[in-house]
């Protein structure tokens, strides 16, 4: 069963991704300000307008739509064999990480996650690592936890030493 991240996952990155994009508000808002004549051509502005309109538009919908679909479409799961880690909104994607390529797990909160009770997961392997952003400040423990159980497993297990010769 896909386990989901804490509520306040919707606001976090509600608040991370307007932070981000501010720059973008005040250069478009600038632009439209300044007098036409401070341009060395008046159509540079409306292109300049223009492109950065069209930046905003789609920052709006980043900002302030897509935010409130994270709860709902991003999870993760552990199994005996691997940590499954769904998440994207427009562009969805599972990652199966194996419990047996696991190097090591660390815990990461930073001010704007303490903020709404949220940490990340950071699974290491040797070739990568993922990230589940969000989980429960009270939970993150157990989840790290449980992956190390599994892991611990799989190492006390007959396959860890046929994988090893």
């Amino acid at each position: 069963m896909l386990r989901k991240l804490d509520k306040n996952i919707n606001k976090y990155h509600f608040v991370i991704r307007t932070l981000g994009s501010i720059i973008f508000y005040i250069g478009f808002i600038v632009v439209l300000i300044l007098p036409k004549d401070t341009f060395i051509e008046p159509v540079i502005k409306y292109i300049i307008l223009a492109i950065l309109g069209l930046l905003v538009c789609f920052l709006i919908v980043f900002n302030f739509v897509l935010p409130f679909y994270v709860y709902a479409l991003f999870g993760y799961q552990i199994h005996e064999d691997y940590v499954m880690i769904q998440s994207g909104v427009l562009f969805r994607s599972q990652d199966y990480i194996p419990i047996k390529r696991i190097q090591h797990i660390e815990k990461f909160q930073g001010p704007i996650q303490s903020l709404f009770h949220i940490t990340t997961i950071r699974v290491f392997t040797a070739g990568s690592s993922d990230i589940i952003v969000g989980v429960p400040k009270d939970e993150v423990d157990s989840v790290i936890h449980q992956i190390r159980d599994q892991l611990q497993q799989y190492l006390d297990s007959e396959e860890a030493e046929k994988d090893e010769s």
